[in-house]
């Protein structure tokens, strides 16, 4: 309990059984968990899942780049207790009841034992809630979203074991048909992929007929010799035992808590098996149901986000392979940093940075932050093909013929503990009549609202200023892009003019439909400019890139 910033432990008063909300971590931002409503043999097996859970959910979102921190809500049943619905919703207030005394500092959704119609009792009297039924203008049921999420990091990791991201004739062993499973099982049938299937409930044996799998018994189905095995089920699954039996290249499933015990990825690192870390590969139903509801981005932003889990995936094998560590210790190397870097002293938005120019080394961590910005901005506009497919080596090529040759151009990369967060790229004197172009600018999902973006444009003003001999500053931004108008807007930027999109790399075939861009305009760069190189801003604004 000392690594919590807060646990609360009450007896409801409607149902007298103990209600327990864990928050972990708010060093990225108010806590999110689900509610989990489970029978325990003590009120304190509750507490320790609680606790185990809530830290579980801050290693999530620290990994994904999201600003939420962990927390955990959960209702110790005694394990002979039946709920009728009059002692249910009874339970539901209680719990509405602590969420609510925390004053924002938790929201809650759904987990074991709870759905969507619990979401919206919880919510009847307080808002710090999410996955609320869509009639009641929630997301929802989470499991499509798990199940694409967990379909994204599948096809990160063909594309490492195998050079394609396609699953195509792949043999993959699903253990689990429930929602998330039977979900993710449709969507692998769709790509082409061979299955092998279970389920402890023998009625699921229908939805293996459905997606023409071949149904293997629980006991059997880890020994199946496939390419993937898919956990989509609960957890503890993978024992020292059933980690001897694996016949498989690579271990990639949305289920919760897959390793009995740590060491268990460590045996199947020393036997040459892929193990992407759970907490990764199933985040896709939480990412899209807070980023929808409390952090209010539209869907196209949610789903790029919950694509963005390839993203991750690729990272994390990057850099599990560059420096000897298994997936799950990377993984844990870049929550503690980016947690490091959001806890430690600040002093200003932009103070434990550092900005410096691009060099050739950075082409790679450019090519991945612009090809992530891409895919959460510009989904609609561009073709899901490309986004999903090859947009990263378009894009590292775009960046080590830029960095190889920047005469006429200056780049400048931010960097904090966790490496680089943001880069923004200016070509000078680039038109006779609007002056130098902002061509790029991202900044990486876990850093937006905190004032870096202005820093960085700040940053291509001064190269403006003093190395171009127009002081005109111009940049287009999608027309669907509406919160970086606003974000430009605020720093006096003008709209002047909307033109058609040009396909990336003169390839028609990956734009989608006829997108239309803005074109922004400052007519004097230095007056973005600081003498310092610094800007102070408001960190509160909602639109900052």
């Amino acid at each position: 309990m000392l690594h919590h910033e807060q646990v609360a432990i009450h007896t409801g008063r409607r149902s007298r059984l103990p209600v327990i909300v864990a928050v972990h971590s708010t060093a990225l931002g108010p806590a999110a968990g689900g509610l989990r409503l489970w029978r325990y043999p003590d009120w304190r097996d509750g507490l320790t899942d609680a606790l185990r859970l809530s830290a579980a959910m801050t290693a999530k979102f620290a990994v994904a780049g999201l600003p939420s921190g962990g927390g955990k809500a959960v209702v110790a049943l005694p394990e002979r207790e039946e709920l009728d619905d009059g002692r249910r919703r009874d339970v539901l207030r209680d719990v509405a009841d602590v969420i609510a005394s925390l004053d924002g500092l938790y929201a809650t959704g759904p987990d074991v034992g709870t759905g969507p119609e619990d979401m919206a009792v919880i919510g009847e009297t307080t808002p710090h809630v999410f996955c609320r039924p869509v009639r009641l203008g929630g997301s929802g049921d989470s499991s499509p979203h798990t199940a694409q999420g967990a379909l994204a990091a599948l096809r990160a990791v063909s594309r490492r074991l195998y050079g394609t991201p396609s699953l195509d004739g792949r043999s993959l062993a699903v253990v689990g048909l429930g929602r998330v499973g039977a979900g993710l099982a449709r969507l692998l049938a769709a790509e082409g992929a061979a299955l092998t299937v279970t389920d402890t409930d023998p009625g699921r044996r229908r939805i293996g007929d459905e997606v023409g799998a071949v149904w293997r018994s629980p006991d059997e189905i880890l020994a199946a010799d496939v390419d993937i095995v898919v956990p989509a089920a609960l957890g503890s699954l993978l024992t020292r035992r059933t980690a001897a039996d694996l016949r498989c290249d690579a271990v990639v499933g949305p289920a919760n808590n897959q390793l009995a015990t740590p060491d268990v990825a460590d045996l199947l690192h020393g036997r040459g098996i892929l193990w992407v870390p759970d907490h990764v590969v199933g985040a896709g139903g939480v990412i899209n149901a807070i980023s929808t509801e409390l952090h209010h981005v539209s869907a196209d932003d949610a789903r790029a986000r919950v694509h963005a889990i390839a993203d991750t995936v690729d990272d994390l094998l990057d850099t599990a392979q560059r420096r000897g560590r298994t997936p799950a210790q990377a993984a844990s190397e870049l929550a503690r940093r980016r947690l490091r870097a959001a806890s430690g002293p600040t002093g200003s938005p932009t103070a434990s940075l550092r900005f410096r120019p691009a060099d050739a080394c950075d082409a790679e961590d450019m090519a991945r932050l612009h090809a992530d910005s891409w895919r959460r901005h510009y989904r609609g506009a561009y073709s899901d093909a490309f986004l999903d497919g090859d947009v990263v080596a378009d894009r590292r090529s775009v960046w080590s013929s830029r960095l190889s040759g920047r005469s006429g151009s200056a780049t400048v990369v931010a960097e904090d503990d966790t490496g680089l967060v943001g880069f923004v790229h200016v070509v000078l004197d680039e038109d006779g009549r609007w002056g130098s172009l902002v061509d790029n600018l991202h900044v990486v999902q876990h850093r937006r609202r905190t004032g870096l973006g202005t820093a960085l444009l700040s940053r291509a003003a001064e190269a403006v200023a003093e190395r171009a001999s127009c002081r005109a500053l111009y940049l287009w931004v999608l027309e669907q892009n509406t919160a970086a108008q606003e974000f430009y807007r605020a720093l006096g930027g003008t709209c002047v003019e909307k033109a058609p999109v040009s396909p990336p790399g003169g390839v028609s075939s990956r734009l989608a439909g006829s997108p239309a861009k803005l074109r922004f305009t400052w007519p004097d760069a230095s007056l973005l400019a600081q003498p310092d190189g610094r800007r102070e801003v408001p960190t509160t604004r909602r639109s900052t890139p």
